[in-house]
């Protein structure tokens, strides 16, 4: 009986390209969880406004982007805007950041609601916004009280 050597080198050939795939699967496992470990110190929080009014109506995230007029998000006349994607920011902690909402109309500028709050209480709340026209006025019902009058 004779042995034929090609055999073994393609059974190591084999092993080889085993111990690359496994090495390589264990890579990209360690990655996803790192990954996914980094992404849970994300707080986040979705929030709602219901415009009532006549008027287009700006939201501003970042107090420099409402002193800059810099309408991004709109939020159209008797329209409600669902799931908002306000961040809080990264990492441990990011729950205490206290995060500003701010409100204005957008033809004119007119800023009619401004409150900050810690994500942790924003994130606590029911997150809607309900934006009414009374005359002149606009009242901004925040999930944090009951009636807000324009500053």
């Amino acid at each position: 009986m004779m042995f034929d050597f090609r055999s073994v080198s393609s059974t190591r050939s084999v092993a080889r390209r085993m111990r690359y795939r496994s090495a390589l699967l264990i890579a990209l496992l360690v990655g996803i969880i790192v990954f996914s470990a980094a992404c849970e110190w994300e707080e986040n929080f979705y929030a709602t406004f219901d415009n009532q009014t006549d008027s287009v109506l700006c939201l501003y995230p970042y107090p420099e982007d409402a002193a800059a007029g810099r309408c991004l998000n709109e939020v159209k006349p008797h329209a409600t805007v669902d799931g908002f994607l306000i961040e809080c920011g990264d990492g441990p902690g990011v729950e205490k950041n206290r995060i500003p909402v701010i409100l204005t109309v957008k033809e004119g500028g007119r800023q009619i609601y401004q409150r900050t709050e810690e994500c942790r209480t924003w994130q606590a709340s029911d997150r809607k916004f309900v934006i009414e026209q009374r005359g002149d006025d606009f009242v901004v019902t925040d999930p944090l009280t009951d009636a807000t009058p324009a500053p």
